[in-house]
């Protein structure tokens, strides 16, 4: 079977200042977040990594760098965040205000907000993800992989894994949360998900 361990990536300055960041915003990990990157370092450090995927957003890259050291790490765009479109680098407080009614009272986005916000759907993300975890069971068979991305598209891989539909029932994982699932080419099984280490 094949082992994903899936980290969201570390605070950033997007997530400081309080910015909706999706895959149109791109910033650095803060001193915290790199902090959170080296204590998830510390706890799978003995586990022997034969392949790093990560986005290709300097959050997740940075991450996955301080994460997996020097074994080399293979940028892929379906791991990029979820695009909030034009909602991209506003204020999340002042989206949450400005479009209640797509969000519920723990500010999970819900279904159909991309028809104003002119984003993706979460039917397209979570295709392109089961598209990627298809490739991962044919590729890595038998092997511990490293994914770092991002919380909304880790929301959406559970969605291809567990079939969840109803995304308002899951929170995001929190900044260098863990999660692991295991790939056959039959089954798709969660193990763990968000465990925090820093």
């Amino acid at each position: 079977m094949t082992t994903l361990y899936i980290v969201r990536h570390g605070q950033s300055e997007a997530n400081k200042a309080g910015i909706l960041q999706g895959s149109k915003i791109d910033t650095p990990l803060t001193g915290k977040g790199r902090n959170q990157a080296e204590a998830v370092q510390q706890r799978l450090k003995e586990l022997d990594f034969s392949k790093v995927y990560a986005s290709p957003l300097l959050r997740a890259a940075q991450t996955a760098h301080i994460i997996a050291g020097e074994t080399t790490t293979t940028y892929d765009r379906r791991l990029k965040e979820y695009d909030y479109g034009e909602w991209d680098g506003l204020l999340v407080k002042d989206v949450h205000k400005k479009y209640a009614r797509f969000f519920n009272s723990q500010h999970n986005l819900l279904p159909d907000s991309d028809k104003v916000s002119h984003g993706e759907t979460f039917e397209e993300v979570t295709q392109r993800l089961e598209e990627f975890f298809s490739e991962l069971v044919i590729k890595h068979a038998d092997e511990k992989i490293l994914i770092v991305s991002h919380g909304f598209t880790i929301k959406l891989m559970l969605n291809a894994v567990l079939g969840i539909e109803n995304l308002v029932n899951l929170n995001e994982p929190s900044n260098a949360g863990v999660t692991k699932i295991e790939l056959t080419p039959e089954t798709k099984t969660l193990l763990y998900f968000n465990q925090e280490f820093s």
